[in-house]
């Protein structure tokens, strides 16, 4: 999604002009490649071609009468740049984010006015998009950042590089989000709201890739006690997930510590994502009756990642009666386009409960899930379709065919 990712690295080291200069060389670039002109073109009769790149790249202060004239050229009115921009705008939506205030960046983006561009609004525009899950739209948004990327201010920059790795995160992409993570290793930037989100990111992606350093340390960073203002919510859930990994090998201790955990709060995300790791350390200790009944009764499977985990419990339940249940709720869900790994997950669970023909489920598998298994991944149930198909192929004799893809399984 991010052309040329290793320049992220040099852009973020750079120094450039923090004054009107950066609009110019967002809004000449834009328009430039808007109406795919090239720098002859653009440049023609006002200035040389090495300049306008100069320009573009904000890395001189251009004359004013250099930028009138190319405003001019694309019928821009220089007076108006800037003006469109919301004040502290993109600041603001980091922190409705943080705090899950969607209803905060839905306003900002009802104000954005779009008459001269300018990155700010285009970075409202990405978040909201990504927000509503309208992946197609968020594409084409960050398309156009990206474009201009050498022109953003370093912050800005990092928010690019943020608002990118949180898609491939909620699309379950953890490999290209681990990617894009390490090129903001170590970075801190102005905005503190951004500096936590991004180590958010490290944990989340440290925690479902199994590089538990990682995310023990950026966990232990959003911790500390100079973290003044940071959401206690946010700092439960991080517990809980922290929680779920030493729920496998220590149920009992586990339970102990979240038994007298209780949600008492109007913010229903916050509710849910208490309930969805909750259940996750339930199914480590293997409780699927407990999971199942937890998740029909709360009314749970109306989110597709409770269904996930109702099919997943339903699989291990020696009891019929519940395994059609759980089939008739993920056969009656109503899947959205953004659902699609995770739809591709419940099938291979329904599939598995109701045929008896074990072929057509490895099939199933062999032409929808391993082509994905490692660009996307799900912390409890990709391991249970690894775990069946190397099952299959040690049950069909296929050793080599095993050996071949445990190997593969263990080094990614």
């Amino acid at each position: 999604m991010i052309t040329k990712l290793e320049k992220i690295k040099p852009l973020l080291q750079r120094k450039v002009f923090n004054n009107k200069t950066y609009l110019y060389s967002q809004i000449i670039k834009n328009e430039r490649l808007k109406r795919n002109m090239t720098l002859e073109e653009m440049a023609k009769g006002i200035c040389s071609v090495s300049y306008l790149c100069k320009v573009e790249k904000n890395v001189i202060e251009p004359e004013e009468s250099y930028i009138r004239a190319i405003f001019e050229k694309v019928n821009l009115d220089y007076d108006k740049v800037g003006k469109n921009i919301m004040e502290d705008g993109v600041k603001k939506m980091l922190h409705h984010y943080l705090n899950r205030n969607y209803a905060g960046i839905e306003e900002l983006y009802l104000r954005i006015d779009e008459g001269v561009f300018n990155s700010f609004n285009h970075l409202v525009k990405a978040m909201h998009f990504l927000i509503k899950k309208e992946y197609r739209e968020f594409r084409e948004a960050i398309k156009t950042l990206d474009k201009i990327k050498d022109t953003l201010l370093r912050d800005d920059l990092g928010v690019l590089v943020f608002l990118v790795v949180e898609y491939y995160i909620q699309t379950y992409q953890f490999l290209e989000a681990y990617e894009h993570l390490q090129y903001l290793h170590d970075e801190e930037f102005e905005c503190r709201e951004l500096n936590w989100l991004i180590h958010e990111q490290h944990f989340r992606v440290g925690l479902n890739l199994g590089r538990y350093p990682m995310a023990m340390n950026h966990y232990l960073e959003l911790m500390k006690d100079i973290n003044i203002g940071y959401p206690m919510k946010k700092q439960a859930v991080f517990k809980l997930m922290l929680l779920s990994l030493k729920a496998e090998e220590y149920f009992e201790e586990v339970k102990e510590e979240v038994q007298d955990f209780r949600v008492e709060d109007e913010d229903y995300d916050y509710f849910l994502e208490v309930a969805y790791w909750k259940l996750v350390i339930l199914l480590k200790g293997k409780n699927y009756l407990i999971s199942f009944e937890r998740i029909v009764e709360n009314k749970l499977h109306q989110d597709i990642r409770f269904v996930a985990l109702l099919v997943y419990a339903a699989d291990n339940i020696n009891d019929e009666s519940y395994k059609k249940r759980a089939v008739k709720i993920a056969e009656e869900f109503a899947y959205q386009e953004t659902d699609a790994f995770l739809y591709k997950l419940i099938r291979f669970f329904v599939l598995k409960m109701t045929s008896d023909k074990p072929h057509l489920v490895v099939d199933y598998l062999k032409y929808n899930l391993l082509p994905v298994r490692y660009t996307s991944h799900h912390h409890l149930l990709s391991r249970a379709y690894e775990e069946y198909y190397l099952s299959y192929l040690c049950k069909s004799s296929k050793y080599k065919e095993a050996v071949n893809f445990l190997t593969k399984q263990k080094s990614g």
